[in-house]
């Protein structure tokens, strides 16, 4: 924009502030402005129920004791006053905070359960508030905690929920890091306990490793250190392998040996891929022994494998059967 361009705009603005037209909107703006005022203080001026959130702490905590339970980060109050009060509890930027004194209700005892009455959280509120408000509702009305000195355990984490599987998938583990946490709380309830659990956590259709923060189910009147553990769930895809594997006779006496028409079979194995090279012939048994062959009624050998290896789910041997002949050995 020049210089001229911009003299025809101030001109045309200056103009237009000027007119009749211009005053009367400035007149009927400030006379709404006005009337806002007047119907806010009005309104402001009735009296209102309110809730007003006070941040909660507890001090003067002995260094030798372990509160055990998790205390309400805020107590909710609803208070009855003036709206013009009222609206000042919302702009402080800063809340004053209701104070716990635990050494007021500490006797000293290794485990102890504290309960802080509605009474006495009315008399801690009562200084935060203005004097014309009323406290109409306290919420919770009460609160309470654990402590301990010095009882503490470690136990194991044990996982608690339903991991889900795609249908090509299989489980392979659930780990939890760290695998126990230490426990602190009342004696008597520490020697009957055996384990903690997590929250319940659930899969749907896994299809690869899941690893999640899960936090330990809250004991009450005890407190877990760490509060949660890392929750590992591996799974892996199943795949196929086939392995020729030799048949060979067992217990046979000196002089006579077992031969199969054909003298190998295909092993197909279903087994995870991440084991896909642990599975060789070496590690695959197709056997018969002399006194199955001889208790046999037909010159079939029915093949099987004499033991399946772990993490192997299924297992197909091709073909099934094989003709077979005992034979007598030169040696004899």
């Amino acid at each position: 924009m020049d210089r001229f361009q911009l003299s025809r705009v101030v001109g045309a603005v200056k103009a237009f502030l000027l007119s009749k037209r211009s005053r009367e909107a400035l007149v009927f703006a400030f006379f709404v402005v006005i009337s806002a005022g007047f119907w806010l203080m009005l309104t402001l001026n009735e009296t209102y129920d309110m809730e007003v959130e006070f941040p909660l702490a507890l001090e003067n905590v002995d260094p030798e004791a372990v509160v055990t339970s998790d205390l309400p980060e805020a107590v909710h109050v609803t208070l009855r006053d003036k709206g013009t009060t009222l609206m000042g509890y919302y702009t402080h930027w800063r809340k004053p905070v209701v104070k716990l004194d635990f050494a007021a209700h500490d006797k000293g005892e290794d485990f102890a359960h504290i309960n802080v009455p509605h009474s006495e959280l009315q008399k801690l509120l009562t200084p935060l508030i203005a004097s014309s408000s009323r406290i109409v509702g306290i919420r919770p009305d009460t609160i309470d905690y654990f402590y301990t000195r010095g009882s503490m355990k470690r136990v194991p984490v044990v996982y608690r929920g339903k991991p889900q599987l795609d249908p090509m998938y299989y489980l392979v583990g659930i780990h939890c890091d760290p695998d126990s946490v230490t426990v602190w709380g009342e004696e008597h309830f520490l020697d009957s306990l055996t384990d903690v659990q997590t929250v319940v956590t659930n899969f749907n259709a896994l299809r690869a490793t899941a690893i999640r923060k899960v936090a330990i189910a809250p004991l009450r009147g005890a407190k877990c250190d760490p509060a949660d553990v890392t929750l590992t769930v591996e799974v892996d895809i199943y795949t196929w392998k086939k392995i020729e594997v030799p048949i060979i006779g067992t217990n046979f006496p000196g002089g006579y040996a077992l031969r199969t028409f054909p003298d190998k079979a295909t092993v197909s194995l279903r087994i995870g891929a991440k084991d896909y090279d642990r599975y060789q012939a070496d590690n695959l048994v197709l056997t018969a022994t002399y006194e199955e062959l001889m208790q046999s009624d037909d010159s079939l050998l029915h093949l099987k494998l004499r033991s399946v290896p772990e993490g192997v789910s299924q297992v197909k041997i091709e073909p099934e059967s094989v003709q077979f002949l005992i034979e007598q050995t030169e040696d004899e």
